[in-house]
């Protein structure tokens, strides 16, 4: 598995303090100052913009003017017994302060507007760091999201403890001294790794931790996403950048069982195919409340391609139930790279993933170490940390949240794209392609929760209209009639407007029940449905498994092209199977074939089992397992 990033060395005095030493760091926390209510019936109304007022009324009384405003107004100091603050109150109107104070003549002490305090960007003096999100030489991406003006709120906590499960990190770097590293483990040496060391002999761990965590305002390098946050290494990809399904969810189990919070997967792409185990460790690591970030995949850095036709996983690997927050990459004017994968289903936002600068320690040209260095990269790798960065801060600001909560306020409060990409998916429009769209930390952290009293599952009618929809991992997913009588019989379904689900983006169609045989009225090809998968289904595996024909179901191409196409449905467990020309055989056990030696398939009495003849261009396209071996 490679991590597929491109990356120019950066050398590092280029990053030093002599770049950038005279921008101060400010804080100005707003007021808010109430809400914007429609005109007073005792005001001449006006065209002028809503604005906000303060009056001392001379009689209590007089407040009662102020009851032709639909919205209520809002008395101050209420609990304070001093003459100056009685009587006071706030409210807004589009009117004008000379016709207010003509209105209320004889019956104010005062009447002003009050001039609304404004939260500013906050800024720092790391070099790298920069206010302008087409500065493609520094940081653009960190004030693109609106990272700046999210720390106005919260800059993040130690207590949240991120599991980057990559290359291992170099914990010694310059721009990292003030990341908080917990124990972590390199399931490559089978060693645990302890305090600030440098577990990363590749360089991707860096990058992304840099990402997350780079120290800010300390007049050197970058800056991250948190002020404060804390690191777990987990080492599963060796110095090449490659590791395998059962590593990694070696480390993912590992994470959850050791109190992180987070994974960080920049990991993923062609050739990593679904894996029984991967989905297992997800499941798990998602059951126990983690919140899993992975990346689309870059396609080998070349074209990106449809997940929907071909998925990569881990992010694909969600059990039909979006465990898995997926990020594909956008540039600095919010654009879909070429090498960025799309798809409805299995991506949910997109985040800055081009030309992105942060903490490196090899030169990815000599491959020789390079510490305390910089780099720019590009990749869907690179747009993963900012969205755990995102989930980590509102963790902060909410630590009660759930990983679904958040997982779903990244989805709606992202910003659309797609009227920029018209183009960049296979050369075709990318609507609906790009997830929700691009994340907006600020937007993010404003609100609560629950959108419009949905609970998870809920099922959905729009008003006038015959469309039906399932609010599930944080998108509003169509149910089709056909899945809406065969799963869904009986069910209540709420009447909404649209207005009501508009923030949720519209996700692939819902999938009927495990086990379904569909196909397409055009075409012969059978699929059967599995965790929210089709898989295909050869003629052989069809006839063993004792189908039947009259059972399979059509279903419109809409629908059945929304579904991730997944490996082909092997046959039953216990099945030996071997190909016409290939003379190894495979023993089918819980839904995967492993490959067995002579001796295993002596050993274990296995010759007295029939063999199953497959063409080897369908064997290989089966789900495989560990060797086994005597």
């Amino acid at each position: 598995m490679d991590w597929q990033v491109q990356v120019n060395f950066y050398k590092k005095v280029h990053l030093k303090k002599n770049r950038i030493s005279h921008i101060k760091l400010f804080f100005i926390f707003a007021a808010v100052l109430g809400a914007v209510f429609p005109f007073s019936q005792v005001f001449a109304q006006s065209q002028l913009p809503s604005m906000e007022f303060a009056v001392k009324f001379k009689d209590a009384g007089d407040a009662r003017l102020l009851a032709g405003l639909d919205a209520g107004y809002r008395q101050r100091f209420p609990q304070n017994r001093t003459e100056i603050f009685q009587n006071v109150y706030t409210f807004k109107c589009a009117c004008g302060l000379d016709g207010l104070r003509r209105d209320l003549a004889g019956r104010f002490e005062y009447l002003d507007e009050i001039a609304g305090v404004k939260e500013q960007t906050v800024l720092v003096n790391d070099p790298g760091f920069t206010t302008n999100a087409s500065d493609i030489d520094k940081q653009w991406g960190l004030f693109k999201t609106g990272f700046p003006d999210a720390w106005n709120t919260t800059k993040g906590s130690a207590s949240n403890v991120v599991a980057i499960v990559d290359t291992g990190v170099d914990a010694t770097h310059e721009d990292l001294q003030t990341i908080n590293f917990v124990k972590g483990f390199n399931f490559i040496s089978r060693q645990e790794i302890s305090g600030k060391v440098n577990s990363d002999d590749n360089g991707h761990g860096t990058l992304v931790a840099g990402i997350l965590g780079a120290t800010p305002n300390n007049n050197l390098g970058i800056a991250g996403t948190n002020w404060q946050i804390s690191i777990m290494p987990l080492k599963a990809l060796d110095e090449s950048g490659k590791g395998d399904a059962a590593t990694i969810s070696e480390a993912i189990v590992w994470a959850a069982d050791n109190g992180a919070q987070f994974i960080n997967l920049s990991i993923g792409g062609i050739g990593f195919a679904h894996d029984t185990v991967l989905a297992n460790s997800i499941s798990y690591a998602f059951g126990k409340g983690l919140v899993i970030v992975a990346a689309a995949g870059n396609d080998a850095a070349t074209e990106g391609h449809s997940l929907d036709a071909e998925p990569v996983f881990p992010i694909c690997d969600d059990n039909n139930q979006n465990m898995i927050i997926g990020v594909g990459a956008v540039d600095q004017n919010d654009v879909k790279p070429v090498f960025s994968n799309y798809g409805k289903n299995c991506l949910d936002v997109v985040a800055p993933g081009k030309r992105i600068l942060s903490t490196i320690n090899h030169d990815p040209i000599t491959k020789k170490y390079a510490p305390n260095s910089y780099a720019y990269a590009s990749g869907t790798s690179l747009a993963v940390p900012f969205v755990v960065g995102q989930a980590a801060l509102l963790r902060a600001l909410n630590p009660s949240a759930t990983n679904v909560q958040i997982r779903d306020k990244i989805i709606t409060s992202a910003d659309s794209v797609d009227e920029l990409n018209l183009s960049q998916c296979g050369g075709l429009s990318c609507r609906g392609l790009l997830g929700a769209g691009r994340i907006s930390a600020p937007k993010s952290l404003t609100g609560t929760f629950s959108v419009d009293g949905f609970k998870e599952g809920d099922l959905v009618k729009v008003q006038g209209t015959m469309l039906v929809y399932q609010i599930s991992g944080g998108k509003k997913r169509p149910v089709s009639p056909f899945v809406m009588n065969r799963r869904f019989p009986g069910t209540p379904v709420k009447a909404v407007v649209s207005q009501q689900i508009e923030t949720f983006p519209e996700g692939p169609y819902v999938t009927p029940d495990d086990g379904t045989l569909i196909k397409l009225s055009n075409q012969p090809a059978v699929y059967m449905l599995n965790t929210g998968q089709k898989m295909p289904v050869t003629y052989e595996v069809f006839k063993q498994r004792g189908f039947d024909f009259g059972a399979v179901n059509t279903v419109d191409f809409p629908e059945f092209n929304s579904w991730v196409t997944s490996s082909f449905l092997p046959p039953a467990d216990g099945t030996i199977v071997r190909g016409f020309r290939s003379q190894t055989l495979f023993w089918t056990v819980s839904g995967v074939l492993h490959p067995m030696n002579w001796a295993f398939y002596q050993e274990k009495g296995l010759r007295q089992f029939p063999v199953l003849r497959l063409p080897d261009k369908d064997l290989e396209k089966m789900s495989k397992g560990e060797a086994y071996t005597r």
